[in-house]
């Protein structure tokens, strides 16, 4: 049994030399990341799914490729975002969340329906959004990286990610702004 101190590092270099246990390691401890990155870039559970199925092979076949200028999970922010709005570009753009449930834990069943349509109406809007701002904010807000993190895991200088961060929760603001609008018109 392998030592569970092993790095990402050491991790690649032991799958690079096809090491299924390094393998099986290194993916159980980021596949949770990747499928939760992948739903809330795609809107869809399945299809994150298969997009980090299709990563954790990825790393299995380029591990004797991998080079390590950065930490691994920022090769894999950007593999895994790369991944997503790929698979955004192959099929048709379909809305996010119709079918998300949230049990009922907390406040009242009235405020539990607000809550719930204002998350609906935020997830519609974060899935109109270009792939690039959708990754965007998923990482700075939802996987909580610093802006710093983000800009690398994009490929982006820190200067570039922060404009595109700023032009997307720009786009997020104004139609949320415009859907209240129309239901206080409704």
């Amino acid at each position: 049994m392998e030592p569970a101190t092993d790095t990402d590092h050491a991790l690649m270099q032991r799958i690079a030399q096809q090491d299924a246990g390094a393998y099986r390691m290194l993916v159980a401890r980021h596949l949770n990341f990747c499928v939760r990155f992948g739903e809330r870039m795609l809107g869809s559970r399945a299809d994150a799914e298969d997009v980090a199925q299709e990563v954790c092979l990825r790393i299995w076949n380029d591990a004797g490729k991998w080079r390590p200028e950065a930490k691994f999970t920022t090769w894999l922010y950007c593999v895994m975002t790369n991944a997503c709005i790929d698979h955004k570009r192959k099929r048709l753009l379909l809305p996010l969340g119709d079918n998300d449930t949230t049990p009922d834990t907390g406040p009242g069943p009235e405020i539990s329906l607000q809550q719930q349509q204002r998350s609906r109406q935020v997830q519609a809007a974060l899935g109109r959004l270009p792939p690039r701002q959708r990754a965007a904010v998923v990482l700075s807000y939802y996987e909580e990286l610093s802006n710093e993190q983000a800009a690398a895991a994009t490929g982006m200088t820190l200067n570039a990610f922060q404009q595109l961060l700023y032009r997307a929760r720009q786009s997020l603001k104004e139609e949320l702004i415009e859907r209240e609008s129309k239901d206080g018109q409704a």
